[in-house]
């Protein structure tokens, strides 16, 4: 039997950078969410006490929430900035900076006094934090995915599509650990008075470590291919104004993208962040909640890639929306679950949750993003398209859950029927969308820049909705 010729030093070494790429769009994504679902982890648990204390327990969490949501308002601007650099100067300048931001604002949050030390001005300070640490994370998951993306080998696009969701949810086991670690090793009384801070100042350690692995990384082939035609075509820059070209062009898929990404976005903070505070009023202790969310993560990092892998072989839309019918056949069986008396099975419904659904959804969100829009605005379309989503659909889900359940008297039920809703939307933007898988990166690329937005129906045989 003949032996296998041994792999060849181009391959050797293309194989050694996918790698390289993978793994630092894996690790920078983790440390950076690691920060931003730290916050939500905070505000379900402490900061409703810390920064907003008031007569009425329900009145100081929805305070709190709602600086949670305070932050997507920012995502929109981070997107607009880092999207230009990112389209103009390549996509590593604009993950390194946005790492940067996230990570100096997530430790400053460990230094603010409590309000009963220095009254409003304590929520004011967390309040503007928020903002900047919103603006980092308007550019994260997009720009990860597309350098992902862009790197992958043409029927492996999903999949590196989807490390930057495996990352992120990586951050969320990283965050809820770190929480789980500091509350057993504090009593209730320490980690109110300072032990919730210990998590918010590791961030510096973990965020070295995440610009370490970019700064090591290339630019990635398809932006380098991109400046290069510029070039050759006497232009200035790849594009010179990004968003402007984006809107004036390809609007309908900015719409189709809002739309896509309701349901993940909407319920994976429901599912963290309204959950906890759900569980906790059922009378699970925080310990529980925290738990959750640790399976919940590994939940994510198992079904994102398994999603990506299987957009590769099927198609990016039947498993979108698959993943949208999941959420909202598990809709009210999530409440019973998490409402129950048994711990094991309420940590059990966050899992099925966030790796049912919303995993699903993600693993396919980050290609698809990547494939809709044209390389010179590929950044700013993908980021701007889903931040704006964000602040529609995300950023007061949590706000919104716990604001319908007190409305209903404490019941679940009508959470129960926003979900569904959300799910529906995402459901019908991706019946609508085009379906992508089959056609090269640079293919695509030249339909995006040639499509008329107001004919998607020459997405250059490309089919619109199912038919």
């Amino acid at each position: 039997m003949a032996k296998h010729a041994e792999a060849s030093p181009a391959a050797t070494q293309e194989r050694g950078v996918l790698a390289r790429v993978a793994g630092a769009v894996l690790l920078g994504s983790a440390l950076e969410w690691y920060d931003y679902f730290l916050y939500g982890t905070a505000a379900a648990l402490v900061f409703n006490e810390v920064f907003f204390p008031s007569q009425s327990a329900t009145m100081s969490l929805l305070l709190s929430l709602a600086t949670f949501g305070v932050g997507f308002v920012a995502r929109p601007i981070g997107a607009v900035v880092f999207g230009h650099i990112g389209d103009k100067f390549g996509r590593k300048p604009a993950l390194v900076a946005a790492l940067m931001l996230m990570g100096v604002s997530t430790t400053l949050m460990a230094f603010i006094p409590s309000h009963a030390s220095i009254g409003l001005a304590a929520p004011a300070i967390l309040v503007l934090l928020r903002l900047v640490q919103g603006a980092g994370a308007g550019a994260e998951y997009s720009g990860a995915a597309i350098f992902g993306v862009e790197y992958a080998p043409e029927n492996r696009r999903g999949v590196y599509g989807a490390i930057g969701a495996s990352g992120a949810y990586a951050g969320l086991v990283l965050s809820s650990a770190a929480v789980l670690l500091t509350t057993a090793l504090t009593t209730d009384a320490q980690f109110l008075a300072w032990g919730w801070r210990l998590p918010f100042m590791a961030s510096i350690v973990l965020i070295g470590l995440g610009m370490w692995m970019r700064l090591r990384l290339e630019e990635t082939p398809a932006f380098e291919e991109n400046v290069q035609d510029s070039r050759d075509d006497q232009a200035d820059t790849p594009a010179r104004s990004p968003l402007r070209t984006l809107l004036r062009t390809q609007w309908r898929n900015i719409l189709l993208v809002m739309g896509m990404v309701a349901a993940p976005l909407a319920l994976s903070y429901v599912y963290q962040v309204y959950a906890l505070a759900f569980m906790a009023k059922a009378g699970h202790s925080p310990e529980v909640g925290t738990a959750s969310l640790v399976v919940a993560g590994f939940a994510v990092m198992l079904t994102a890639p398994l999603a990506g892998l299987a957009s590769d072989r099927w198609g990016r839309r039947p498993v979108l929306l698959a993943g949208a019918v999941f959420a909202a056949a598990y809709a009210f069986p999530f409440f019973w679950l998490a409402g129950s008396s048994n711990p094991l099975l309420a940590i059990l419904a966050v899992g099925i949750a966030q790796g049912g659904s919303v995993g699903i959804m993600f693993g396919v969100q980050g290609v698809i993003l990547a494939e809709l829009f044209a390389t010179e605005t590929r950044y700013s379309g993908a980021a701007f398209s889903r931040e704006v989503g964000a602040v529609v659909f995300g950023g007061m889900a949590p706000f919104i859950s716990v604001g319908l359940s007190s409305a209903a008297g404490g019941a679940s039920w009508p959470v129960g029927l926003y979900v569904i809703g959300l799910a529906a939307i995402t459901f019908v933007a991706g019946y609508l969308a085009p379906e992508t898988r089959h056609r090269p990166l640079d293919a695509l690329d030249k339909v995006a820049k040639q499509l008329p937005a107001n004919r998607a129906d020459e997405f250059d045989g490309l089919e619109v909705g199912a038919r």
